[in-house]
């Protein structure tokens, strides 16, 4: 992996904003439009904001979900409508933003429901941006977790639920597989808690090492 370290977190979004535009921008010159996936929690909320000023053809950008809590949008534990209103700014609120809670009172279709609405980034996903938690749990692939464990020694593509170790328990998430075939794949972590379990993660068999192991060269956006 490379680390880019920054002295501030603001210096950090700056830089990394400029990195998504220039991921964006040649998808839409290559393919005609772009596809991005992100992550939730309030740390990149800001970057997000910023990232939504920028110029570039919104109107051509799909925007998907890393993972996602399965409450109802209305909840505030909802990733998606909290990332949704970070892109509702300026232009980039012509952006096409997917969600993945579709059917908050029936888990099992609402699963297949996400699995069809987000084909598209499995054909082709062009920039995806991973966070890590301090238990070294990326997207919503967990430690000690079954559902998780399975999709990590997996190949398959798609959408699948995953348990939590804290509240809302019940998630939903981008299989290993479907990030790692991301076209550029960036982890932006805070903290030196954060710093030293992701060097730790190999040893410890978390499931950030499972990118570490597939991505040699995973930039990872950190600052203290």
């Amino acid at each position: 992996m490379t680390i880019k370290k920054f002295d501030s977190k603001i210096e950090l979004e700056i830089t990394l904003v400029a990195a998504i535009v220039s991921e964006i921008s040649a998808a839409i010159e290559l393919h005609g439009d772009a596809r991005i996936l992100v992550s939730g929690g309030g740390t990149p909320l800001p970057l997000y904001r910023l990232l939504s000023a920028a110029n570039v053809e919104w109107s051509k950008v799909k925007i998907g979900l890393v993972d996602e809590r399965f409450v109802p949008m209305e909840s505030e534990f909802n990733n998606g409508s909290q990332i949704q209103q970070a892109f509702s700014n300026a232009a980039a609120k012509y952006a096409t933003f997917i969600g993945m809670v579709q059917n908050s009172d029936d888990l099992v279709e609402n699963v297949e429901l996400v699995n069809k609405n987000y084909k598209l980034f499995f054909d082709r996903t062009d920039f995806t941006l991973l966070g890590m938690g301090e238990d070294g749990h990326t997207a919503s692939l967990f430690p000690n977790d079954p559902e998780s464990e399975a999709i990590l020694v997996s190949d398959t593509l798609g959408i699948f639920p995953t348990k939590a170790p804290n509240y809302p328990f019940q998630r939903i998430t981008c299989s290993k597989q479907m990030l790692l075939n991301s076209t550029a794949l960036v982890l932006f972590i805070v903290g030196e808690k954060k710093l030293e379990k992701l060097n730790n993660s190999t040893t410890a068999h978390l499931p950030i090492s499972s990118f570490l192991e597939n991505v040699p060269n995973l930039e990872v956006y950190y600052t203290k």
